[in-house]
């Protein structure tokens, strides 16, 4: 097994409009993309072999038995609709627990927090997706999954730490859909008395819309169920929202008074769902932060983190480094981040996040001077 980059970047990319997905052949973005996102993708096609090192875009690995891995180098477009999926929080039945449409590039990213609930022996999740249309479709998908945990904390955290990876290097990968046809593009295992949490990032790039649906069974060979599971005393959020992302430019000067910033405090009318968002779960933040130090001293800056209504978990990511923030008791500050800031001078930083499945939101990001 070797790599080459004997394909135009572009040649590739419109070979794959054309039909040119088939047999064993995978379709992947990434800058780069990573072995152990290649080897999970491989692995759900049930090869034998899998490359054993990052693949740079325009790059092809070649397998033994004729498999080959496409790099192509393209990004999606930013997310224009963020969507949760929350209700019921708890699986008791079978059955959908989401259902939306897909439209021409316009991605979708959603959101999934569960407790497993299911009888079987080995319950799943599985994302379905329907071409309704007499033409083929074309679909990029980015997804991220924490590990399924009774510590329901960990699962949310890990599938932000996850996604904010595949997020830094754009991986992701290509599917094709007949006309006419529904295809399972992925599987979740519901282990009993679990959480589940997951972001899944959807891409429409050629044919007409699509229909989709997240849909719980308690096995793999029964037959899927579409009917809707509501549940009128579950609280949690179930739905489209309108802003997918969050965006502010704060300042702060050494001197003044703490800055704080808020984080999950909005709350988001579904304009299709069951539930308003509150907590801004699933949205992304990005805040760019302003540090002055007008005095004649080097001084020292910090960012803390500050649960406002129950415990919290976070993942910062700080001009992309990813900053991981442990389990906090809600209202207590815990610094997750410094700089020092030169004397008559100023810094500026990107930070992004987002609000964590099982963590009480909203919260806030603090920031002050310290030693």
């Amino acid at each position: 097994m070797h790599l080459k980059s004997s394909l135009s970047p572009v040649i590739a990319f419109f070979l794959l409009l054309a039909g040119w997905v088939q047999g064993q052949e995978l379709w992947v973005t990434g800058q780069p993309a990573s072995t152990p996102f290649l080897r999970s993708l491989t692995q759900e096609l049930g090869w034998d072999a899998a490359p054993t090192s990052p693949l740079e875009p325009g790059q092809v690995w070649e397998g033994p038995a004729g498999e080959r891995v496409i790099n192509l180098h393209w990004k999606a477009p930013d997310t224009t609709l963020t969507a949760l999926s929350d209700h019921p929080e708890k699986i008791t039945r079978r059955g959908g627990l989401f259902f939306g449409g897909l439209t021409n590039l316009r991605p979708l990213n959603l959101q999934y927090y569960h407790l497993s609930q299911l009888d079987g022996e080995d319950p799943e999740m599985i994302l379905l997706v329907h071409n309704p249309s007499s033409e083929k479709a074309l679909l990029h998908l980015s997804r991220a999954s924490g590990e399924p945990s009774l510590d329901y904390f960990s699962t949310g955290h890990g599938n932000n730490v996850e996604w904010f990876k595949k997020k830094i290097r754009h991986e992701g990968y290509f599917a094709e859909l007949p006309p006419g046809e529904s295809r399972v593009l992925w599987t979740q295992p519901l282990p009993p008395e679990h959480v589940v949490s997951g972001n899944i990032k959807m891409t429409l790039l050629e044919g007409e819309p699509l229909q989709f649906a997240l849909v719980a069974r308690s096995e793999p060979n029964e037959p899927i169920s579409l009917n809707n599971l509501l549940d009128e005393e579950d609280v949690h959020s179930r739905g489209f929202y309108p802003l997918p992302l969050q965006v502010a430019e704060r300042t702060y000067s050494v001197g003044d008074e703490p800055l704080n910033i808020a984080v999950g405090s909005l709350r988001q009318q579904t304009f299709s769902g069951v539930k308003e968002l509150r907590g801004d779960y699933g949205v992304e933040y990005e805040v760019r932060i302003r540090i002055k130090n007008p005095t004649s001293e080097q001084r020292r800056v910090q960012l803390l983190f500050n649960p406002r209504g129950g415990a919290a978990t976070a993942t910062m990511v700080i001009d992309e480094q990813i900053v991981e923030v442990p389990l906090t008791e809600a209202f207590a500050e815990v610094p997750f981040w410094s700089v020092s800031i030169a004397p008559d001078s100023e810094k500026y930083i990107l930070l992004n996040t987002i609000p964590e499945g099982a963590s009480s939101y909203p919260v806030r990001i603090k920031v002050e001077e310290t030693k």
